[in-house]
């Protein structure tokens, strides 16, 4: 698990190795370590910057490869955000849209994935009031086990965490597996053959426990002062 943890304090490596066409795992992904880790202090809005969106002027907040747009400048803009997936972060919602172009400090990205939110601020105060929701959103992913569909969420490193439930859907015995808990959170690790997006499958350790516990723990571990 310690690569999860070092992807909670550093979010720009983790968007960086996450599929494009993921939408959620690139917005959601925004000060999202900052949220978790940081001292109040330290817990800043981030500052809207003066760019283009499909060649008009417009302002927005970026971070790394995340941009966040309020819904505001969105509908001035004319974009039809509420087509786009809604995802809700402690009653937060953000839409997930594809923008023609973006340009910021002389730069342009093509077919830029972006989040759109009702205000800036108060969604980077749902995501720091929601660390473990947050993370949890940020790593669904749909996979196959042994050539079965199913819904789960990216650890990186740490292999793939499943639902008992969707565990047992698939006739996963993970109870045979070894006890791996997360602080109060129970979990069983096994080594199956897991296909993620179009690489193709390859043994791999799936997590099965309580997704929200899980989360919450990790997110507890990461936050907590070292001794």
């Amino acid at each position: 698990m310690e690569d999860l943890f070092r992807d909670l304090q550093h979010p720009e490596p983790v968007v960086a190795r996450l599929e494009p066409s993921v939408f959620v795992r690139m917005v959601v992904s925004l000060l999202l370590a900052a949220a978790a880790t940081a001292s109040p202090a330290q817990r800043v809005v981030p500052a809207e910057v003066e760019g283009r969106i499909d060649g008009r002027p417009a302002r927005f907040a970026a971070s790394g490869g995340d941009l966040l747009l309020s819904v505001a400048e969105a509908e001035r803009l004319g974009i039809p955000y509420r087509d786009g997936k809604r995802v809700d972060i402690g009653g937060t919602p953000l839409w997930l849209v594809t923008l023609g172009s973006v340009t910021v400090g002389g730069q342009t990205r093509l077919a830029a994935q972006a989040g759109v939110v009702p205000d800036i601020a108060g969604y980077v105060a749902a995501l720091r009031s929601n660390p473990a929701q947050a993370l949890a959103r940020s790593r669904e992913t749909r996979a196959e086990i042994a050539g079965q569909p199913v819904r789960g969420y990216d650890l990186g490193a740490g292999g793939l965490l499943l639902a008992p439930e969707e565990a047992d859907r698939i006739g996963l015995r993970y109870r045979e597996g070894r006890r791996a808990d997360v602080g109060s959170a129970t979990a069983w690790v096994v080594e199956a053959p897991v296909k993620l997006g179009k690489a193709e499958a390859a043994p791999l350790h799936v997590v099965v426990a309580e997704p929200d516990a899980y989360f919450r723990e990790l997110v507890a571990g990461v936050a907590a002062p070292p001794r």
